[in-house]
């Protein structure tokens, strides 16, 4: 067991027994850091990055369920990194999991010839939106870190040739994602596009571009995250872990 703090708790990822601490002082994860690492492929035995790893949940499903030789965690906030290293002694995943408290724009002083780097990012330019008056929850929906070019960039100067990057994000910024990884010699490759219900348009992108890849790309029909009745569709269920 490990140490818990004031307003922390142990959640149940529903992953073989995975567990995550959660503090309710700071950003807890949605689904769509679920849906992006259940999304990641190909990832066994290969060196994996991620950018801005919050809390550590998606690092900690890519262990446990896509067998990677080792992942770098990084995040520039201390508590959140400190909170994240004891999720992964609570897991048993020292060997595996590396936690890196830094800016994401120092990734390549961390690690180099990456095959795979993941990242959730925050959605909103600063200056968009309704933004948080704590800092460190601002910090992890607002751009004031990092915006989506340093991702890329820094995304691109740690992938090996033929890397894969893997981004949840916004629909609305679609396009802006697509003209970056172009500009930082990303070529998207897949776009799976995520909708709340049926009838609705899709309110997030699940996207994998690849390093010096060539430039086609495979649009996936639409995800249904919940049914017409509000239930979880079946897809929805396997990728969140729950009863099929």
């Amino acid at each position: 067991m490990v140490e818990l703090k004031p307003n922390e708790k142990i959640e149940d990822l529903q992953c073989d027994g995975l567990q995550l601490i959660q503090s309710s002082d700071e950003y807890r994860f949605t689904t769509d850091a679920v849906l992006l690492a259940n999304f990641c492929k190909n990832m066994q035995g290969k060196l994996c990055v991620e950018f801005g790893a919050g809390s550590g949940v998606i690092s900690l499903l890519l262990a446990k369920k896509k067998r990677p030789k080792r992942i770098v965690a990084i995040e520039i906030q201390p508590q959140l990194c400190e909170m994240m290293q004891r999720s992964v002694r609570l897991n048993g995943l020292q060997d595996v999991l590396d936690v890196m408290c830094d800016d994401l724009k120092n990734a390549h002083l961390h690690a180099s010839c990456a095959d795979v780097v993941v990242c959730n990012p925050p959605y909103r330019k600063v200056g968009s939106g309704e933004m948080q008056e704590k800092i460190n929850l601002a910090i992890c929906r607002h751009e004031i870190k990092a915006t989506l070019e340093d991702i890329i960039r820094s995304a691109s100067q740690v992938l090996n040739n033929r890397g894969s990057l893997y981004l949840v994000h916004q629909s609305e910024r679609l396009a802006e994602i697509v003209t970056l990884c172009s500009r930082h010699n990303v070529a998207v490759k897949e776009i799976l596009p995520v909708c709340p219900r049926p009838n609705t348009p899709p309110n997030l992108v699940l996207i994998r571009g690849v390093k010096a890849g060539e430039p086609d790309c495979r649009l996936h029909a639409p995800m249904y995250v919940t049914d017409e009745h509000g239930n979880y569709t079946p897809e929805a269920k396997a990728w969140y872990g729950t009863e099929k």
